[in-house]
């Protein structure tokens, strides 16, 4: 029989180490990685570190692993060059000396659950400093760091999305504190990793027109900005092609890819489209940045000299961004939440919204992305019976209706966000 205050003791101890908790429980998800993105990062790894380009065609990955889990052809990633050298380095430093391939999924989740936690803490800081009494900020640091939705696209999914909210944020917070130097490298190293960022960017530019000082100090702080970013980009996107000797067509074609891809969480993952052949539809896979300088206009007259004003201009943004794209993974929805989080709680309205949007996006994950695919590394056949699964005459049409009404519910809350908070 368990003695009084036990479990008051115990709850005390989690309380105040819940970063170790946190830690613990992401890094145990060791075995575990998404069946598609992960055999991508093991190809992309031993192939930079054999000296190849990360955006080949196919690499063979029964050429460097010996593991049934491990074969077959994979493409190379799909973004800029630092996340490959880092599973390059990974598959030297970890994989050579080991030969585990699970050691090396552990090495891949190490900055990933680093960057869940950044994550945690930067959005109860924030909300400190902003005057959120404790109790709300430690709830919203507490939803973020323990949150479904964020653990299963991340430490579960070996997807570094997190991360790149990290210093999305990170860079709203330096925009706000008037550090336009590290506004630009924080922002430059996000859409280093993915692009997800990328239309912040002259959200950026507004602020600092918008700061209430001299002329000159406007342009200095813009210029500063600017040049951080476009340093960061010339330093990890584009430098490496040349020390390296990689040629620029593979990533071209990936950055291409994306105005053609269609599917995931969108109404094209049910609605058939075919981009790749030009046509009038083309105009779709532009539609995103075409609705972002759509806004942008819309908006140019809105107050923007608060953090909370600014915070919200870049959620309505991201979302405007999000929900045209024609095609979008479920984890880049780590960009609109927690940062939904810093307006709402801010403005004081609460929790309400943010809670709506990572239950719907979790609820979609589960149910488009099987959690058997994921332990991929110990059950070398859970890819095919994620497909018996998926595609059953029971389960497959209820899944397609399901994941189609997530769709609409997603567009629906979205837009009628940005409807009320524009």
């Amino acid at each position: 029989m368990l003695r009084p205050g036990f479990a008051s003791r115990v709850t005390g101890w989690a309380s105040r180490n819940r970063y170790v908790v946190a830690m613990v429980l992401q890094l145990s998800l060791f075995p575990f990685g998404h069946w598609f993105d992960t055999r991508i990062f093991f190809g992309t790894a031993a192939g930079v570190a054999q000296g190849q380009s990360p955006y080949l065609r196919d690499f063979d990955l029964a050429a460097y692993y010996d593991s049934p889990s491990l074969v077959g052809m994979v493409p190379g990633i799909g973004y800029a060059p630092p996340w490959a050298l880092f599973l390059a380095s990974m598959y030297w430093i970890v994989y050579v000396p080991t030969r585990n391939p699970l050691a090396l999924n552990f090495a891949i989740k190490l900055p990933i659950v680093f960057g869940n936690l950044l994550l945690s803490r930067l959005v109860k800081k924030t909300l400190s400093g902003k005057g959120i009494e404790p109790a709300t900020a430690s709830r919203a640091e507490l939803l973020v760091l323990f949150n479904p939705f964020l653990i299963y696209t991340s430490a579960l999914w070996n997807m570094f999305d997190t991360l790149v909210a990290f210093l999305m944020l990170l860079s709203l917070a330096f925009l706000d504190e008037d550090k336009p130097w590290h506004a630009g490298i924080a922002l430059g190293l996000s859409i280093s990793l993915k692009h997800l960022a990328l239309p912040l960017i002259p959200l950026a530019w507004l602020w600092f027109a918008r700061r209430p000082t001299s002329r000159r100090k406007r342009w200095e702080a813009l210029t500063s900005f600017t040049t951080a970013l476009l340093g960061v980009e010339i330093l990890f996107v584009l430098l490496p092609f040349s020390v390296f000797g990689w040629p620029t067509s593979g990533f071209a074609a990936a950055v291409t890819y994306q105005t053609v891809a269609t599917g995931g969480f969108t109404i094209y993952n049910i609605i058939p489209l075919n981009l790749t052949t030009p046509s009038i539809l083309s105009v779709l896979g532009y539609l995103p940045f075409v609705v972002a300088i759509g806004l942008y206009v819309a908006l140019r007259n809105r107050p923007l000299t608060e953090f909370r004003q600014l915070t919200q201009f870049a959620l309505v943004i991201l979302i405007g961004f999000m929900t045209t794209r024609t095609f979008l993974a479920e984890q880049n929805l780590a960009v609109i939440f927690p940062l939904v989080l810093l307006p709402e709680l801010l403005w004081g309205r609460g929790f309400l919204e943010a809670n709506r949007f990572w239950m719907l996006f979790f609820f979609y994950t589960l149910w488009n992305s099987v959690i058997v695919l994921f332990t991929f590394l110990v059950f070398p056949s859970a890819f095919d019976v994620t497909v018996a699964i998926t595609t059953s005459p029971i389960f497959g049409p209820i899944r397609s209706v399901v994941l189609f009404g997530c769709v609409i519910s997603w567009l629906f809350l979205g837009w009628r966000y940005i409807v009320r908070r524009a």
